[in-house]
């Protein structure tokens, strides 16, 4: 269930308040089988295909009011289907790992391949003006192969690591709406990565050093109709480096490092299609994204059984949510994604985790953290500059008790204050979210029953202001996240896997 109020302040004053209720049926399978082959005690090899067959189907129903200058302008009653089928979803993975000598190579190769099939069936009525209904289908077909080397070999006091990955995508969308309310678009998008990489790692006495750098080439073409835009096609150069140390001084461990990452936008955030939620609110992607990069800084000191960390983040062109008006209709507003100059936050983090022997064959295990989040960041909101810089707070309370006879009990507890979130929004809400669990093991160990209550008191309500330009929106969303479950887990194989294969283009594969 949500609410949200929409205020835009245009040549006309809109204010538009609505109420949702979506229902989501989410029947989800998915299978892998493979095999791993130990040639000897140092080099083995393996492979998995594994398939996903994911279905969702959510009935949703709003009703809007819709005010121009404190006047009755309009009330909408919406009610969708939406159906989605992400299948099939095939993944292959293939590995080696070996040692030929003291030179040590590790070799992974991926395929993806997805159909994601969207269709939406939407009634929308108005007491004021005309019906509508608005179908849309979308097809999604994305491939991804990639594969990543790396070798390593001892260097004076520890070794050196160089290695490569290489990913090529390709992305096609094609989205029709029949009544020509939204325009139909068949966009397309490949993308190719070749990243060489170096990384070398030394033990002096008790100083832990680590420094390395990757360099990443990265083509991206962009389609719209099987005709090529040359103003939405990139090519990126860039140096990502990377520097670690740690110590110990005494009873205290210390550690800092620095690091330089990019995060490119997601091929839906790239998109050209468009969602409809009523006739005055539409969202859409934006071709002409840039990839987001990070400076971080991080130190941490422990103590026995305290921590404290400490991340600077400096974030170039951070990626968010902004909204306009439709050139042809200002009531309309198009909600879409843009890249911002900058921002930064600090986060700081104290904790303490300890094994605490309270009676024989009983151990209680806290874990206790408190975070500050502290950001700088300015946003366009009626022409002038908005600051977003009220830190927020963070509590995480885990207890964990062990008991005789393999009785295990966990009782956690979260919440934040308000504050903004490193982006165009402020959170109202503090979330306290009390969960539970009590879990039994039977049959030396094998079978374990695990009841959980998540959520107890509903405290996981959000509520939220997000600001952008001419554009005001405050919401309230209950996700219902108060449930409980029974679990019931028997374990044939009690060995580890002995599978090595950990994957080429992960980055790549959460893009998609």
């Amino acid at each position: 269930k949500g609410e949200f109020e929409q205020t835009v302040f245009a040549d006309t004053l809109w204010v538009i308040t609505n109420k949702q209720k979506d229902k989501v049926n989410n029947p989800f399978l998915e299978g892998r089988f493979g095999f791993n082959y130990q040639l000897d005690e140092n080099n083995s090899f393996g492979g998995f295909y594994q398939n996903t067959y994911d279905y969702v189907k959510t009935w949703s129903d709003y009703d809007d009011d819709l005010q121009a200058n404190g006047n009755m302008y309009d009330h909408l009653r919406n009610s969708s289907v939406n159906r989605a089928k992400g299948a099939p979803k095939h993944q292959v993975n293939l590995y080696y790992t070996g040692k030929i000598g003291k030179l040590a190579i590790d070799f992974n190769a991926d395929y993806t391949y997805r159909n994601q099939r969207n269709r939406n069936q939407q009634q929308e009525l108005s007491d004021e003006y005309d019906d509508r209904d608005v179908n849309t289908y979308a097809l999604t077909r994305s491939r991804l192969m990639a594969e990543k080397l790396f070798v390593t070999h001892p260097l004076w006091k520890g070794q050196i690591e160089v290695g490569e990955e290489y990913t090529n995508t390709r992305w096609n969308s094609s989205f029709e709406n029949a009544e020509g309310y939204i325009a139909n678009s068949n966009n397309e998008q490949h993308e190719q990565t070749i990243a060489p990489f170096i990384e070398l790692r030394q033990q002096i006495g008790s100083l832990q050093l680590s420094a390395g750098l990757r360099y990443e080439h990265v083509t991206s073409e962009y389609f719209v109709d099987g005709v090529r835009r040359n103003d939405q096609s990139r090519t990126y150069n860039d140096f990502f480096p990377s520097i670690s140390l740690s110590t110990s001084v005494k009873k205290v461990q210390l550690s800092f490092s620095y690091a330089k990452r990019t995060t490119r936008p997601s091929y839906w955030q790239l998109s050209s299609d468009v969602v409809y939620e009523n006739r005055l609110n539409l969202q859409t992607g934006n071709p002409y994204l840039k990839p987001i990069k990070y400076n971080n800084l991080n130190a941490m000191a422990m103590w026995k059984w305290l921590f404290l960390n400490v991340n600077f983040s400096h974030c170039v062109d951070p990626i968010l949510f902004t909204a306009e008006s439709l050139e042809n209709d200002s009531k309309v507003n198009l909600v879409t994604h843009k890249n911002y100059d900058h921002i930064d936050w600090l986060i700081v983090t104290l904790g303490a985790q300890k094994n605490i022997k309270l009676a024989h064959e009983i151990t209680w295990t806290p874990q206790y953290n408190i975070s500050l989040m502290k950001p700088w960041f300015k946003a366009e909101f009626l022409g002038k500059l908005k600051n977003f810089n009220q830190p927020m707070i963070s509590l995480q309370l885990g207890n964990i008790l062990t008991l005789p006879h393999d009785w295990l009990l966990q009782v956690d507890f979260n919440m934040h204050t308000h504050g903004c979130t490193g982006a165009n929004a402020k959170s109202e809400c503090i979330n306290p979210m009390l969960s539970l669990s009590v879990s039994k093991d039977f049959c030396k160990r094998r079978l374990n029953v695990k009841l959980s209550g998540n959520d107890i008191f509903n405290g996981g309500i959000s509520r939220f202001t997000l600001y952008s330009n001419r554009f005001m929106f405050n919401k309230m969303e209950d996700n219902d996240s108060r449930c409980v479950t029974l679990s019931l887990r028997y374990r044939f194989n009690v060995t580890s896997s002995k599978y090595k294969g950990t994957g080429a283009g992960n980055d790549e594969k959460k893009r998609l």
